[in-house]
């Protein structure tokens, strides 16, 4: 099954990784183009320069601030935008509803084809309904 996004993409915020590699390979197979940056600054730049539809934001081992999150939110080309954070299987880090800084969700690896075709999908239609409004 392919996934077909019209001027979106997926941003990935995480360091060079192997489970990096399989992320971008997986949205690859669903024909989704994925922009990955090193740094908050250079994700910033890039939404900024032209939304995503989805940002995941890779380690668990972060504790992802409330203004980084903020700062996606309130850019004015990004307020439609799905922000997820991603955590390894054996320390996920859940937050309490209260301490969330505004995450759309929490997903734990290995992440499925499945559940990110579904979460890809998900987030363009967000978009595209958001967009149109």
């Amino acid at each position: 099954m392919q996934l077909q996004l019209n001027q979106s993409y997926v941003l990935v915020l995480d360091k060079p990784s192997d489970e990096l590699r399989r992320l971008e390979s997986q949205l690859a197979r669903l024909h989704c183009p994925v922009v990955v940056t090193n740094s908050a600054v250079q994700m910033m730049l890039r939404v900024s320069q032209s939304p995503p539809s989805l940002v995941i934001l890779v380690g668990g081992d972060r504790r992802w601030s409330e203004v980084l999150v903020k700062q996606l939110r309130n850019n004015a080309n990004a307020r439609h935008t799905t922000i997820v954070t991603l955590t390894d299987h054996h320390a996920p880090s859940w937050l309490h509803q209260e301490e969330n800084p505004g995450f759309d969700g929490f997903l734990v690896k290995p992440l499925t084809a499945d559940v990110l075709m579904s979460l890809v999908q998900s987030a363009w239609a967000r978009q595209s309904v958001g967009s149109a409004s």
